[in-house]
């Protein structure tokens, strides 16, 4: 592997402390600075857009010649299209802000491009598809993903939804369906990108299908430190416990397991810990209380990422009954403790827990069977309690297959073999 090669990276959340979009970013620049010289465009390293603050400290103070960290500040413009979004009035105009900070680095990678040479670029993220940007009209070989947001939430997971959440996953369904087939920035991006990747199968098999357009199958994020298993929790523990962690909005669906929770046979041989904030939050509280489970549940809160994922140690099973996720982060801090993820068998998951990894319970066609499936996997684990470590065995395996050691190498790979073909085709 060489350090030669420049690379211009897009990658418009980038942080050191946060999760989901921003470690994706941070992972992947972290990690490739070991062969490439990155040069990073962002646009946040906070709640909203030109929140750049925490980055730009972050390398003030941790200088490192391999990274070159370009924040871009929005304009008036983009600042006013996002105004609405910033103060939580409607959050739709971010997308319209976004695509104006996406001409924005556009010029600003073209500035950059007339003082040095870029080997080529790679669109890191955001990882949805709908915002192609226009880094894909430099000339350069072009590397975007992985990519997601294909797949549409399935309508029977939405039946217990608060009224508002089940009209915005009906609303984005059915957006992005019209805007997967007619887009035509995203039909002149992919017809410019020379290696496309996605984030699950599912979206792989979309965009093969209605764009004709191949990729490589990759999850967004992986696993990145040390990866150990507790044993000794599995030694006649007085309680298994389950944990939750993420937004508690109506995409998350914590609803979902709770319902579930309520028709446990063996809910007594259960304690859930759950970890995030968000609007439904006291919805759910007044639920578990108004069923008679808010004794076997710690609602943690907001906590600081070290001590959410410290959570993972104790824990038996990870629970996910999301109605749309590319492959959460949480899946990855999870493994990372040897901890089986139980799920319904859609979106990132479908790939990353295949072969009796974790429990995947699949998408039946009413809502209450869908509830009934995710409580009768609780209970059939709680009635054979040997299948928890069994099943954290399996996932200690898988850990080292999705690790970012194996992931940088996979890419740098990757950009060898497409520079290699822009060479012979030049």
């Amino acid at each position: 592997m060489q350090k030669s090669r420049n690379i211009l990276v897009l990658a418009y959340a980038i942080s050191p402390t946060r999760g989901s979009e921003y470690s994706v970013a941070w992972n992947y620049v972290t990690y490739l600075s070991k062969y490439c010289h990155l040069t990073v465009l962002y646009g946040t390293s906070g709640e909203h857009m030109g929140d750049c603050e925490e980055m730009e400290r972050w390398a003030n103070e941790h200088p490192n010649e391999q990274i070159c960290f370009v924040p871009v500040h929005p304009n008036k413009w983009a600042n006013l299209l996002n105004w609405s979004n910033r103060h939580g009035l409607f959050v739709y105009t971010f997308y319209y802000a976004y695509q104006a900070w996406q001409k924005q680095a556009y010029r600003k990678a073209k500035e950059l491009m007339r003082g040095e040479h870029f080997d080529l670029v790679h669109y890191v993220g955001m990882i949805g598809y709908r915002e192609p940007g226009y880094l894909w009209k430099l000339g350069l070989p072009y590397v975007w993903g992985p990519v997601g947001g294909a797949n549409n939430a399935p309508r029977q997971l939405m039946k217990r939804m608060p009224w508002l959440g089940r009209m915005k996953q009906l609303f984005r369904n059915v957006a992005n369906t019209i805007q997967f087939y007619t887009k035509r920035r995203l039909k002149q991006a992919l017809a410019a990108t020379d290696v496309l990747m996605t984030a699950t199968s599912e979206n792989q098999a979309r965009f093969r299908k209605v764009h004709h357009k191949d990729s490589i199958c990759l999850p967004e994020n992986a696993i990145t430190g040390e990866i150990a298993l507790s044993r000794d929790k599995f030694r006649q523990p007085d309680k298994y416990r389950l944990i939750v962690v993420g937004t508690l909005d109506a995409r998350k669906s914590v609803g979902i397991f709770l319902e579930a929770l309520t028709q446990v046979k063996h809910k007594d041989c259960l304690h859930v810990d759950i970890v995030g904030g968000g609007p439904l939050r006291g919805c759910l509280e007044q639920y578990a209380v108004e069923q008679g489970l808010d004794g076997m549940i710690t609602w943690h809160g907001q906590l600081p990422r070290n001590e959410a994922v410290a959570l993972f140690r104790d824990a038996h099973l990870h629970v996910i009954t999301s109605v749309s996720e590319g492959n959460p982060t949480t899946i990855w801090e999870a493994m990372s403790y040897g901890v089986p993820t139980l799920s319904f068998d859609h979106c990132g998951m479908h790939d990353t827990l295949r072969d009796g990894v974790g429990v995947l319970v699949p998408i039946a066609s009413t809502y209450e069977e869908c509830v009934r499936g995710v409580a009768e996997r609780i209970d059939a684990l709680l009635e054979q309690p040997e299948q928890f470590l069994q099943l954290a065995e399996k996932t200690l395996e898988r850990a080292h297959e999705y690790t970012w050691d194996k992931r940088e190498i996979f890419l740098n790979d990757l950009y060898d073999k497409l520079l290699k073909e822009c060479r012979q085709k030049r």
